[in-house]
C-alpha cells in the first residue's frame, strides 16, 4: 500500500516579484526556472504514468503509479498559479512557458514508453540529493525572500522526497532493464538541459532588469557549505548508476517536520518557520 498523500494547498501569489528574494537573485532565478520547467515536465510525467498504468500487472505498483501521477498533477497546477502571477507582470513570459511545455510534448510524441519511464526515473532520482540539499540549507537560501514562494518550493520538494522511489519502482516493473536507463542519460539530460537553457534565455529577454550576476551558475552561487555541494554532486552521480535504490536515499529531517505541520492543519501556503518569517519582515 502506497503512503503517498495528495495535498492541495491554496497558494496565492498576487503581486509576487520576479526576484522574490532580493538578497539572492540567482536562487530566485533558479526557483523561477523550476516553476516554468515543472509545468511541462509534470505533464510529461503524467502522460508517461498514464501509459504505464495500462501495462502494470502488480496492484501495488499500479496504486503507486496512480498516486504518483496525481501528486505530479497537483504540483503542475500549483506552479501554474505562480506563472500566472509572473506573466501578469511580464506578458512575454507566457511564450517562455509555451515553449517549455511544447518541448516536453514533442518528446512525448517522438519516444516510446520505455524511454519515457527511463526519463522519469533518471530525473526523479536526482531530486532527492538536489532538493534535499536545498531543504537542509533552507535558512540560507530562503531567508529574506517571499514566504509564499518558499512555501511553494518546500512543499514541492518535500513531496518529491516522499515519492522518491515511485518512478524507479514503475520503471523496474515495466521495463526492468537497469542498463537501458543508464544508456539514456545523455539524451535525457541533454533534453532537460536544453529546455532549462531556453527558459533562462527567455528570462533574459522578457525580464531585462534582472541583474547580470543572477545568471551565473546556480550551484556555484548557492550560499551553502562546500561539503554540501560536494555531497550534492556525488549524490546526483550515484543516482544515475544502474544499482541505484532511491528508497535508501538520504532523507532530510525537515521532511518529517514539514509533514507534521501539514498533519496538524497549519497553513502551508506561507512558510511558517518563524526565523524565516522574521527575516522577511
Amino acid at each position: 500500500m502506497s503512503d503517498l498523500v495528495l495535498r492541495r494547498i491554496p497558494f496565492n501569489f498576487d503581486d509576487v516579484e520576479f526576484v522574490w528574494n532580493p538578497g539572492n537573485p540567482t536562487f530566485s532565478m533558479m526557483m523561477n526556472a523550476v516553476t516554468f520547467q515543472a509545468i511541462g515536465f509534470e505533464k510529461y510525467m503524467c502522460l508517461a504514468m498514464r501509459d504505464a498504468e495500462a501495462v502494470i500487472t502488480d496492484p501495488a505498483v499500479l496504486e503507486e503509479a496512480r498516486l504518483f501521477r496525481a501528486q505530479e498533477s497537483v504540483h503542475s497546477n500549483a506552479h501554474r498559479v505562480h506563472v500566472k502571477a509572473l506573466v501578469g507582470r511580464y506578458p512575454g513570459l507566457q511564450d517562455v512557458l509555451d515553449e517549455s511545455v511544447a518541448g516536453f510534448e514533442a518528446l512525448y510524441a517522438s519516444e516510446d514508453l520505455p524511454f519515457h519511464l527511463a526519463y522519469a526515473a533518471n530525473i526523479e532520482a536526482t531530486f532527492t540529493p538536489l532538493f534535499g540539499t536545498i531543504i537542509e540549507n533552507r535558512d540560507a537560501l530562503f531567508s529574506g525572500g517571499d514566504p509564499r514562494i518558499a512555501a511553494l518550493m518546500l512543499w514541492h520538494f518535500c513531496e518529491e522526497i516522499e515519492h522518491r522511489n515511485s518512478a524507479l519502482k514503475i520503471y523496474n516493473h515495466v521495463v526492468g532493464d537497469r542498463f537501458y536507463r543508464t544508456k539514456q542519460l545523455k539524451k535525457v539530460f541533454g533534453h532537460i538541459g536544453a529546455n532549462a537553457a531556453k527558459i533562462n534565455a527567455g528570462f533574459r529577454k522578457h525580464v531585462p532588469e534582472i541583474p547580470e550576476s543572477a545568471h551565473q551558475s546556480a550551484v556555484k552561487a548557492l550560499p551553502i557549505p562546500f561539503a554540501h555541494k560536494a555531497r550534492l554532486i556525488l549524490g546526483i552521480l550515484e543516482s544515475q548508476t544502474p544499482w541505484h535504490n532511491a528508497e535508501k536515499s538520504r532523507v532530510p529531517a525537515y521532511y518529517k517536520t514539514w509533514r507534521g505541520r501539514y498533519e496538524q492543519g497549519q497553513d502551508m501556503s506561507v512558510l511558517n518557520d518563524l526565523s524565516l518569517l522574521a527575516a522577511h519582515a
